[in-house]
């Protein structure tokens, strides 16, 4: 009886853990997923992150995918992604 008890415990503990390891941490909302409350959804950006070059339709999106995805998308010339400037 002893053991089962043990083994139910751990089964218990273990099953805490993989859940507290799955839910997101608090208060690590990155600096792109706050700004969204605040950006201009009306203002195109071209944008580069690690030599790759993305268009974005407003600034909200640009900021929506670098708090999806984790890329730290920056500013960039329109001509990078063979856009002329709207």
């Amino acid at each position: 009886r002893k053991i089962s008890l043990y083994w139910l415990l751990i089964l218990v503990v273990l099953f805490l853990f993989a859940l507290a390891a799955s839910l997101p941490i608090i208060g690590t909302t990155s600096s792109a997923c706050k700004a969204i409350s605040t950006c201009d959804p009306f203002l195109p950006i071209c944008a580069t992150s690690s030599n790759e070059h993305q268009f974005f339709y407003s600034h909200c999106e640009m900021l929506r995918d670098t708090c999806l995805t984790g890329k730290d998308w920056k500013s960039d010339y329109f001509s990078h992604c063979n856009v002329s400037k709207l």
